[in-house]
C-alpha cells in the first residue's frame, strides 16, 4: 500500500496532537485537575481504552493473508529498544562521567510507540491507509509492552538477573494483543458480533484525544525547564531524535519492503522519548527528574525533528 503524506501534512498533524496535549498541560497548570487524576486517567487508558482500542482495531483490521509479516512488528520493537539502549551505551562510554546511566539508556531506548503514532496517523490519515498503519502500531506496542512493564523495571532498579520472572511479561494491553491476533487467528476478522463490537470500538476511540490530554498534563507535571545536568539530557535528546534516525533511514531506504512498512517503521525511529518511563521510574527509584527532562525536550523538539526527518525521508525516496 502506497502512503502519500508530505512535509506539510506531518507539520499540520503535529500542530494538532500539539493542541491537544496543550489542553491537558493547561488544566494541569490551572490547577483543574491534579497528579491523582492525571495517575487515574493513565489507567483508564491503560487498562481499558488502550486494551479497548486494540481489540477493535485488530479483530477489524488484521489480516493474516495482507499482512503475512505481522510477527516481525513486535520483533521490531523490541530490536529499536536494544538499538536505543545500545546507542546510549555507547554515549556513556565515549563520554564519561554522565549521572544516571541506566536511565540514560533507557530514555535513548524506549519512544512513544503508542499514543502519539496512534494520534499522528488519525490526524494524517484516512480509510484504509489509517486503518493498516494502526494496526502496525498495534503490533508494535505489543513487543514494546513486553519489556516496558517486565525487564525495564528491573534493569532500572538493579533487579534485572536476580527478580526476572516470565510473569513480569503479562499486563492487560499486552493480553488484549493476544487475545485479539487469537481471535483472528481463529475465527477471522470482523468475526466480533456487533453488539460487542460497537460499544467496544466507541472505547477504543476515546483513546486518540485522552492520551493526548495525558500526555500534556504529564509534560506538565514532570517538567524540568533548567535540569540539574543539561548536557546528558541534550545528548539524549540528539541521540533519540536525530542519531538513531540517521541510522534507520539508509538501512530502510535500501531495503525492499512495502511502502507503509517502510513509513511506519521510520515514523518509530524518531519518535520522542516514552512517557512511560516516568511511570515506571516512579515505582523502581530512578532518577525521575533527569527522566522527566528527557520527555519533556525530547516531545519539544519533536515539533520540528519529525517532520523534518519524514521529508528527508519523503524526499529521498521513502
Amino acid at each position: 500500500m502506497q502512503i502519500d503524506f508530505s512535509f506539510i501534512t506531518i507539520l499540520l498533524a503535529m500542530a494538532k496532537l500539539s493542541l491537544l496535549a496543550l489542553t491537558g498541560y493547561l488544566f494541569y497548570q490551572l490547577k483543574l485537575i491534579n497528579g491523582e487524576f492525571v495517575d487515574m486517567m493513565s489507567k483508564v487508558l491503560v487498562r481499558l481504552l488502550f486494551p479497548a482500542l486494540i481489540v477493535s482495531k485488530t479483530i477489524t483490521n488484521l489480516d493474516f493473508k495482507e499482512i503475512p509479516y505481522w510477527w516481525a512488528l513486535p520483533l521490531s520493537a523490541m530490536a529499536y529498544a536494544l538499538a536505543g539502549m545500545l546507542l546510549g551505551w555507547v554515549v556513556l562510554r565515549v563520554l564519561k562521567g554522565f549521572s544516571s546511566p541506566r536511565e540514560l539508556m533507557c530514555a535513548s531506548g524506549f519512544q512513544n510507540c503508542g499514543y502519539l503514532p496512534m494520534n499522528l496517523i488519525a490526524f494524517a490519515f484516512a480509510g484504509e491507509a489509517q486503518a493498516r498503519l494502526l494496526v502496525y502500531v498495534i503490533l508494535f506496542v505489543f513487543g514494546f509492552d513486553l519489556i516496558m512493564w517486565s525487564i525495564v523495571p528491573l534493569f532500572l532498579s538493579g533487579r534485572l538477573r536476580s527478580d526476572f520472572t516470565v510473569s513480569k511479561f503479562f499486563n492487560v494491553p499486552v493480553l488484549a494483543t493476544f487475545f485479539s491476533v487469537s481471535w483472528v487467528a481463529i475465527f477471522g476478522n470482523n468475526s466480533l458480533p456487533a453488539v460487542m463490537m460497537d460499544p467496544v470500538g466507541q472505547l477504543g476511540q476515546a483513546a486518540f484525544p485522552m492520551a493526548m490530554f495525558v500526555l500534556g498534563a504529564f509534560l506538565n507535571r514532570y517538567k524540568a525547564f533548567r535540569p540539574k545536568d543539561p548536557g546528558p539530557v541534550a545528548v539524549t535528546t540528539i541521540v533519540k531524535l536525530l542519531v538513531l534516525p540517521a541510522l534507520v533511514m539508509p538501512i530502510l531506504l535500501m531495503v525492499n519492503m512495502a511502502p507503509d512498512l517502510k513509513f511506519f517503521l521510520f515514523l518509530q525511529a524518531m519518535l520522542p522519548t516514552a512517557v512511560s518511563m516516568v511511570v515506571v521510574g516512579s515505582f523502581t527509584g530512578a532518577d525521575n527528574e533527569f527522566l522527566s527532562s528527557v520527555i519533556f525536550y525530547t516531545h519539544l523538539a519533536a515539533i520540528i525533528t519529525m517532520p523534518l526527518c519524514l521529508g528527508i525521508f519523503r524526499v529521498l525516496g521513502g
